[in-house]
């Protein structure tokens, strides 16, 4: 696992307005969001990163509500309820979702044998978000400039959105 240096959090947190509702569906040790001042929910599958994340916004003294829940199976709970959602899901081959149900859920591994859940996330994000939201999201290279069939899909998933920035 990687997780998200706090100089990138802290970047992202002071683009945001205090005091709204944000989320990271893939928290981690929450380091992306432990520097906002609002109202932060943070998810995660691991029971024992769920407690390290605790830990953590116990250190820094930040108001938080952390739950273990697995993002991408509970696809529609508090769908278009957030400001802001901060992301830097877990990418990589070795990572995929297989089940065919779950799949035909999301638009970007509807009717696929398999999917990455890096990108399932992205959609999961997306999905998230009230219709002013906006999602901060860390992706790899590979997802933006790579010829792949999967690649094309997420970014004319991802151009379908008003982008304001790609740094």
């Amino acid at each position: 696992q990687f997780y998200t240096p706090i100089t990138i959090g802290r970047f992202i947190n002071s683009l945001c307005i205090p005091e709204k509702k944000i989320i990271d569906p893939a928290c981690g040790t929450g380091d992306l969001l432990v520097n906002y001042n609002g109202d932060i929910n943070l998810w995660d599958v691991s029971p024992d990163v769920i407690n390290i994340c605790k830990f953590n916004y116990k250190l820094n003294n930040n108001e938080y509500n952390a739950e273990c829940i697995n993002s991408i199976k509970t696809y529609d709970k508090e769908n278009g309820v957030y400001d802001y959602c901060c992301l830097n899901p877990p990418f990589g081959s070795s990572t995929v979702i297989t089940d065919k149900d779950l799949l035909n859920k999301y638009e970007l591994g509807c009717n696929k044998k398999r999917e990455e859940i890096g990108i399932l996330f992205i959609e999961r994000s997306m999905n998230l978000l009230k219709n002013d939201g906006i999602a901060f999201i860390i992706l790899p290279n590979g997802y933006l400039g790579n010829s792949s069939k999967n690649a094309k899909q997420l970014r004319s998933y991802l151009l379908s959105y008003r982008i304001i920035s790609i740094i």
